[in-house]
């Protein structure tokens, strides 16, 4: 398996041909790709995406994060599913729900959350998970020093996956391994937060 920090741009994640790949517009982190791939799989398996509903929703979000933009396979499953209408919050709802069950330690549900405190100079001082989290679209909620950081967004294997890497970058400059907790988001609080974050 390659390095978490491998880019894709430097290998085929996929096992096809080289020829068969769209080029990379921007570098993006290879932690992306599992996330998303170990993403579609859950959906897959909960009976929550089709084969083609997860295709389509790949190629939106890697061409997002290609463009430097930060996407979300629940949220484009969900508009995939209902458009930009009042259904769309309530269809994010339950695919996030279902996901997060299927997760050893489900992750709470704090709508509140949204409105925490951008941390500006955390994100200044790390400049790789900043830009996990903006492509990622999960925001740091909070933090404790470096010993306690929490996550929030729509998506429970995103947060899972930034969690590791989060703990792994803070590693390198602290003797402590954070706690890194999770904290799931309704829809519109999510988009404000990340809105707040990241625009």
């Amino acid at each position: 398996m390659p390095p978490e920090n491998q880019l894709v741009s430097e290998i085929d994640p996929s096992g096809m041909p080289e020829g068969d790949l769209n080029p990379v517009k921007h570098e993006v982190p290879m932690v992306l790709e599992h996330a998303l791939i170990r993403n579609l799989a859950m959906l897959q398996q909960h009976n929550l995406a089709s084969v083609e509903d997860c295709s389509q929703v790949a190629a939106t979000v890697r061409n997002c994060w290609e463009s430097g933009v930060g996407a979300d396979p629940i949220d484009r499953l969900a508009r995939l599913r209902t458009g930009e209408g009042n259904m769309l919050d309530a269809s994010v709802e339950v695919i996030s729900h279902q996901l997060a069950k299927s997760l050893p330690v489900t992750p709470t549900r704090v709508p509140f959350a949204a409105m925490l405190r951008k941390p500006a100079l955390f994100y200044k001082k790390f400049p790789e998970i900043t830009l996990l989290c903006k492509l990622m679209m999960v925001p740091i909620a909070y933090r404790e020093d470096l010993d306690v950081i929490g996550i929030a967004s729509i998506n429970p294997f995103f947060m899972d996956a930034l969690a590791l890497s989060v703990a792994e970058e803070i590693s390198k400059v602290s003797p402590t391994v954070p706690i890194v907790s999770m904290i799931r988001l309704d829809y519109v609080g999510w988009m404000k937060m990340y809105e707040r974050h990241f625009k």
